[in-house]
């Protein structure tokens, strides 16, 4: 009886995560779309910042990496999402960064408010490539 209630809880708790996940992705990969279109019309619904294709670059692909929600009163207030992504530069190289994202929840839907590299990890360069 104790294993299939361990097995409820991982498949649960797996459901949750993978949901949680298409969620986010969905999201910042219409704020990539829209930052790399420069489409200010498109982003003002889904961010109020923009990923400048023209000074720090354009990403077509990522994959998230953490998730580190923050509640208030129990509420889900907003979540800082690490992601790990291959930039484009504006002078053609390519760049593999660590950025983190931050989306609120504004009126029942979630807004990109802010993104930043990620702090660097020791050992792990991130030097463009021709």
């Amino acid at each position: 009886m104790r294993i299939a209630t361990l097995l409820l809880l991982v498949q649960t708790t797996l459901a949750v995560i993978g949901c949680s996940t298409a969620a986010e992705q969905s999201i910042l990969s219409q704020f990539f779309a829209g930052s790399r279109l420069r489409d200010t019309t498109a982003l003002k619904n889904i961010a109020t910042v923009v990923f400048e294709p023209g000074t720090q670059g354009i990403v077509t692909s990522f994959e998230i990496t953490r998730i580190e929600p923050y509640r208030n009163d129990g509420e889900l207030v907003s979540e800082n999402v690490s992601i790990s992504a291959p930039v484009k530069l504006p002078n053609g190289g390519t760049v593999q960064k660590d950025l983190v994202i931050t989306m609120r929840r504004y009126t029942g839907q979630w807004i990109v408010t802010a993104i930043a590299d990620a702090p660097s990890r020791p050992g792990s360069p991130s030097t463009p490539r021709p």
